[in-house]
């Protein structure tokens, strides 16, 4: 058994931010943090590939996005990422499409309402960064989906033989029912782990969790072979395509984003939304294959104000899909006073914390400063 003082699942920008603040708070001696990718980043990763050194694709949330000017600690954190140049105001063209593939004015999207910055030289840097800052006080364990929880005599009995004295969750994928179905596990483990009326708070917490409905994404990844500005085009190449309400009803995608990248050739992520096919372990190859023919064929119609990004769109190599979910709070976030469930010792961290709103990084990285102050 390795022993720690803390277990963090999930190594996204709240888990990554979370372990920052602990150690520069020196509130614990030793964590670990455990994530199912190969690396952090979480809706902030960062796809490369084996086959080319210089490719680098954001394929989640393309920036940080707040409602208004960070202050205070998370004001202090954003300034202090920007000073080290791991963040940089991201000024790059946003353009509105509306339901007949033509220029429009921008939705109203709390993502698109203040300011906003991007990750250097990637968005995965950011979580790098803040993972990094902990140093040796956080191991780390990539690659580790946790199916199952243990509490035991106080400890948190993990993958691997950790046990933690602390455990926390950056997201709710242990804690909400979407993962019977999803992936096929015959209960909720943190339910499962902790029974009924043994911390009143964590009761009332996983009630909340479980009503908080499932958002899903699917995000295609597309190279574009070397694209030049199109002369008989007043529209600069945009960074973002947002689609009005209409649009994307008719469509099935949210936004797209381009990525410049080396030899003059550019990344494109379309960001797809879910049509509500049930996602099991037996169904999701045929959903990946679905819903990459059915992105693949409306990009066509999305880019008819850019004729040169249209004309490339026959040469695109397709990289798949990635399927994105998370439980979004319509209606009530988890309120902050439960955010640490002191029997127990779970806490919780991420965008669906009440604050910011989900899918705002000013919600993400203020929960874990919340958290790590309450930890103290």
């Amino acid at each position: 058994m390795a022993d720690v003082d803390l277990a963090v699942i999930g190594a996204g920008l709240s888990g990554c931010a979370l372990v920052s603040a602990l150690r520069r708070n020196h509130t614990f001696d030793s964590m670990v943090i455990f994530e199912a990718g190969r690396g952090p980043g979480g809706r902030c990763a960062t796809r490369r590939r084996r086959d080319d050194a210089l490719w680098r694709l954001d394929h989640g949330a393309p920036t940080l996005s707040f409602s208004g000017s960070p202050q205070g600690r998370l004001g202090a954190l954003v300034g202090d990422l920007c000073d080290r140049g791991v963040l940089a105001p991201d000024a790059g063209p946003v353009f509105g499409l509306d339901g007949d593939g033509a220029l429009c004015e921008l939705p109203a999207h709390p993502l698109l309402c203040g300011p906003r910055w991007r990750g250097q030289p990637t968005m995965a840097a950011v979580a790098e960064t803040l993972l990094a800052d902990a140093g040796d006080a956080v191991f780390t364990c990539f690659g580790e989906r946790i199916s199952k929880l243990s509490w035991e005599d106080g400890r948190w009995l993990l993958p691997g033989g950790w046990r933690a004295h602390t455990l926390v969750l950056s997201g709710t994928l242990l804690a909400h029912p979407r993962s019977l179905a999803m992936l096929g596990w015959p209960d909720v483990p943190l339910r499962s782990a902790v029974a009924v009326g043994v911390d009143p708070g964590l009761d009332a917490a996983l009630e909340l969790i479980a009503v908080m409905t499932a958002s899903v994404r699917w995000n295609l990844m597309l190279e574009l072979p070397s694209v030049t500005g199109d002369p008989f085009s007043s529209n600069p190449f945009p960074r973002q395509i947002w689609l009005t309400a209409e649009a994307r009803d008719h469509c099935g995608v949210e936004r797209l984003v381009l990525h410049q990248q080396s030899g003059g050739r550019l990344g494109l992520v379309v960001h797809g939304l879910d049509d509500g096919a049930a996602i099991r372990p037996d169904t999701q190859p045929d959903l990946l294959v679905h819903h990459e023919n059915r992105l693949l064929a409306v990009l066509p119609q999305l880019l008819v104000p850019w004729p040169a990004l249209q004309a490339a769109l026959p040469g695109a190599r397709s990289l798949g899909v990635m399927r994105w979910g998370a439980a979004q709070p319509l209606d009530q976030a988890l309120p902050r006073s439960l955010q640490w469930c002191p029997q127990a010792r779970v806490g919780f961290c991420g965008d669906w914390i009440a604050g910011a709103g989900f899918g705002m990084a000013e919600g993400a990285l203020q929960s874990a400063l919340d958290l790590a102050e309450t930890l103290q």
